[in-house]
């Protein structure tokens, strides 16, 4: 006769029974059956008898059972969950990846690979069972507690655990001996529950606020009032909500891959040519729309661009700030500090500083080489003040004639000179009441207007031009200069106790020079710009141009660089070589051909000088054949001897990374081998173009 309440376990492989039984223990089913455990090998007809039910850890196991099992003997087939204890290292695995799930059995693996799919792991899951010849390029395996199946050269192994028994086999278990699962004794909801919070505590916080985060975010842009659209540097749309949605019409695209060339013209000419960092108002098909377009960064590189937009007419702000910008733009801050690009940490703390200072009235002043952008940090602490839905006024000293600064800033009565309006005017001050102005190269301006600037940051009130009434003000003061302050105070053109008056919380941009390690992130910045502008082909900047640019002392700092980048998008290829770039120059009348040209020049001379200008001549001129896009060492070695140069494969190897070093070929990894770049069909239109090469053969 069999146990009442007996139990036998069986499994194919020891650690899976091992699991079973530690889950069954730990749940606390002991304390009703009594629980034995074997494997498939261990079994025999006689002993299976005296149990009163046979728990199988897989209908395929059951297969093997089956013999063992007379007709009477009952018998449940586990249904089995995966350890998400374990499943950790997967998360840190890129999506998309190609890896091996290990297991000693075809259902089994099958089943692991479902219900991790069902998880959301977004894994590529290759089976192995272990009969069949590994793929030496999958480097990472997934297994279900059978390292040991593994294969040898597979050397990152994720060991997830062996599956777990799944609480609907628990309760049918229960079930089945008339023990009821939910009991105010058995508990066993409480008893799985409590062991599912202990296999999940090991699960990274990370995890948890990331899906918390990302699920707040997806929440957070579908309930947005404004259409939100992402697209990446493929222009490839990953993101949209309801609103962009219905505006774009995205439900008519059939393509699962929505590009932005799939939207109407009119839309699509709208986002691509908005300036990045801009607002503004666009008319598209007769509506009037609010847009605002970011560049997403991360790790310095430009990961995708952001838009959002509305209908002028939803609400009545945009429609008032609509009224305002088409008629004084300048009123309006546009930047802010995630406009200012860098992973220095010398400006990263500047800006953190400049946070904190945008929060007080007091005034601050801001020295900085030209370029550098104190207009847009400024613009910056403006928007980020109490006063950012207040004017921000601009006033560049430099630009403004001296006869008409002192009417500008403080404006002036009727009548008050000849030419003058006769209702009179507004000056920038008044203009800026409640908000900040904005005073640039200040170190120009001249000792009447030094004066009256004095008194207006002593006593916060001006009087206009030709007029006696004093107009009291509230405005906070931003000033800024490229000059040494000090070396004006001491050559006596510039007031010390206005230089005191201004410098009260004082910032420092640094020059592109001190930081030079977000040139290849401006780069990167300006490059997505243009070619998005210009709706040219995407380019890189080579690495001996980068070299150069990071070499490279700057005198116009941010703005030279956008300039030599703009200048090199219009003129370069693919790929922007050092003689591109117009650095060193006083303007852009420089030109390119003749730089190149000096360039190929000197590489001509060196290979000359080491001998085998020849060999790189055949070597570009096989490369650059109509039939050869690319090539490896063993068909370069055959086309030179061919052609009369016996070199060993280590001779082509050096003259292959000289080509490589300057440019003129590209050297891939794998079978792809060698191919030529544009700078080498330069480079070869020169040598045939010139002696040089027709001495040298």
């Amino acid at each position: 006769m069999p146990d009442k309440n007996s139990i036998l376990v069986v499994a194919y492989m020891k650690n899976t029974l091992k699991s079973f039984v530690s889950q069954l223990t730990e749940i606390g089913l002991q304390d009703y059956f009594h629980i034995d455990a074997r494997i498939v090998d261990e079994l025999d007809y006689d002993s299976i008898r005296k149990y009163s039910l046979v728990l199988i850890s897989s209908s395929i196991v059951y297969k093997m059972v089956k013999p063992f099992l007379s007709e009477k003997m009952k018998y449940i087939i586990a249904k089995r969950t995966i350890n998400y204890a374990n499943i950790r290292g997967l998360l840190e695995i890129p999506k998309g990846k190609m890896v091996y799930l290990v297991s000693d059995l075809k259902q089994s693996t099958e089943e692991t690979i479902r219900i991790l799919k069902e998880t959301g792991i977004d894994l590529e899951f290759r089976p192995f069972y272990s009969q069949e010849e590994p793929n030496k390029d999958i480097r990472i395996a997934v297994t279900p507690g059978e390292p040991q199946l593994v294969p040898a050269h597979i050397k990152n192994v994720i060991n997830i655990g062996s599956r777990l028994i799944d609480i609907s086999t628990l309760v049918e278990l229960f079930n089945y001996f008339k023990i009821s699962p939910f009991s105010s004794t058995t508990h066993l909801s409480a008893r799985f529950m409590q062991s599912v919070v202990d296999i999940t505590k090991e699960l990274s916080d990370e995890m948890f606020r990331s899906k918390l985060l990302q699920k707040s975010l997806e929440s957070i842009i579908q309930n947005m009032d404004d259409a939100v659209l992402v697209y990446n540097n493929s222009l490839q749309i990953e993101v949209f909500n309801q609103h962009a949605g219905e505006i774009l019409e995205l439900d008519k695209v059939k393509s699962t891959k929505v590009h932005l060339d799939d939207l109407s013209e009119s839309y699509r000419d709208a986002i691509k040519n908005l300036a990045v960092s801009q607002e503004n108002f666009v008319e598209i098909e007769g509506t009037t729309f609010y847009i605002r377009k970011k560049r997403i960064i991360i790790d310095a590189e430009v990961h995708s661009t952001l838009i959002i937009f509305r209908k002028a007419e939803d609400y009545r702000k945009i429609e008032h700030d609509y009224r305002f910008k088409a008629k004084q733009k300048n009123l309006l801050a546009r930047y802010y500090f995630d406009d200012i690009k860098t992973v220095n940490e010398s400006v990263l703390h500047m800006i953190k500083i400049a946070q904190k200072l945008a929060k007080s009235n007091s005034t601050i002043l801001i020295l900085g080489e030209t370029g550098t952008g104190k207009e847009v940090l400024a613009q910056a602490i403006h928007n980020y003040s109490p006063r950012k839905h207040q004017p921000f006024i601009g006033v560049n000293f430099a630009a403004i004639s001296e006869g008409l600064m002192e009417s500008e800033l403080f404006g002036y009565e009727p009548g008050a000179f000849t030419g003058a309006n006769k209702s009179g005017r507004i000056g920038m001050f008044e203009q800026a009441h409640m908000g900040s102005i904005f005073l640039d190269e200040i170190g120009d301006a001249s000792a009447v207007i030094q004066n009256r600037l004095l008194r207006v940051l002593q006593e916060r009130q001006i009087m206009r031009v030709g007029g006696d009434k004093v107009i009291p003000l509230d405005v906070r003061v931003i000033a800024a200069t490229n000059k040494d302050l000090h070396e004006l105070i001491a050559e006596g053109s510039f007031r010390e106790d206005l230089f005191y008056r201004l410098n009260v919380l004082p910032l420092r941009l640094l020059p592109l020079r001190e930081r030079k390690e977000d040139i290849p992130l401006l780069i990167n910045i300006f490059i997505k710009e243009f070619q998005e502008a210009l709706g040219r082909s995407p380019f890189v900047f080579s690495k001996a141009a980068l070299k150069l640019c990071q070499d490279y002392h700057w005198p116009g700092n941010i703005r030279e660089l956008r300039n030599v980048v703009e200048y090199a998008a219009h003129i370069s290829g693919d790929i922007v070589f050092k003689e591109d770039l117009p650095l060193g120059s006083t303007a852009f009348s420089y030109q390119s051909d003749i730089h190149m040209n000096e360039g190929l020049k000197a590489i001509g001379e060196e290979f000359n000088k080491k001998g085998f200008l020849a060999e790189a001549l055949v070597m570009l001129e096989f490369l650059n054949s109509e039939n050869v896009s690319s090539a490896g060492r063993a068909s370069i070695l055959d086309y030179l001897n061919k052609n009369g140069f016996n070199l060993t494969d280590q001779q082509l190897r050096y003259r292959q990374q000289l080509l490589h070093h300057h440019e003129l070929i590209l050297i891939e990894k794998g079978r792809r081998g060698s191919s030529i770049a544009e700078k080498g069909r330069k480079f070869l239109e020169y040598l045939n173009e010139n002696s040089l090469a027709a001495s040298s053969v």
